[in-house]
């Protein structure tokens, strides 16, 4: 047995060189006849890798683009977002500055006018106030010409027109 695991283990000239000459041939038939069907195989790999790759890289680029358009797009939008705001913004206050002239006008026009009815009613409570005085006066120089008074009965007679006046007002 010992002779077995030793032939295995030793190096025999013969064997080594035909299995040398086994090995070259092999490579020659593989080379002949498979070589170019292997490398085209590996050629066709290698371009449909490259191909891959620069498919990913367009995509890629697209992606960036199609990013940037609407990164650009946001930007344009939120400008115009901004104009609009501020478009709505001064109109509004156009519209409250217009609002509040016309109310200071209007309360302008209801105040004259309220002045102007107050000075005529005050006209008229003043002529009003003119004709009884008057209207009392006549009815007192009437008495008075009625008959002649004395001291004392002037005084009277002052004092109830006063009192008479008095209530009257």
């Amino acid at each position: 047995m010992e002779t077995l695991y030793q032939s295995l283990v030793a190096v025999e000239p013969v064997t080594l060189i035909a299995n040398i000459c086994n090995l070259f041939i092999q490579m020659l038939i593989i080379k002949k006849f498979f070589l170019d069907k292997i490398l085209a195989i590996l050629d066709q790999r290698r371009n449909a890798a490259d191909k891959e790759l620069n498919d990913a890289k367009t995509a890629k680029d697209e992606a960036l683009n199609i990013k940037k358009t609407y990164e650009d797009n946001m930007l344009q939008a939120n400008a115009k977002a901004n104009e609009i705001l501020a478009a709505a913004q001064k109109t509004a206050s156009e519209r409250s500055e217009k609002i509040i002239a016309e109310a200071q006008s209007s309360a302008a026009q209801i105040k004259s006018k309220a002045s102007a009815d107050i000075a005529q009613e005050k006209k008229k409570a003043i002529n009003d106030a003119k004709n009884e005085i008057s209207g009392l006066a006549m009815a007192i120089a009437g008495k008075v010409v009625e008959r002649e008074l004395a001291e004392s009965d002037q005084q009277s007679l002052i004092d109830r027109f006063i009192d008479e006046l008095g209530d009257q007002v």
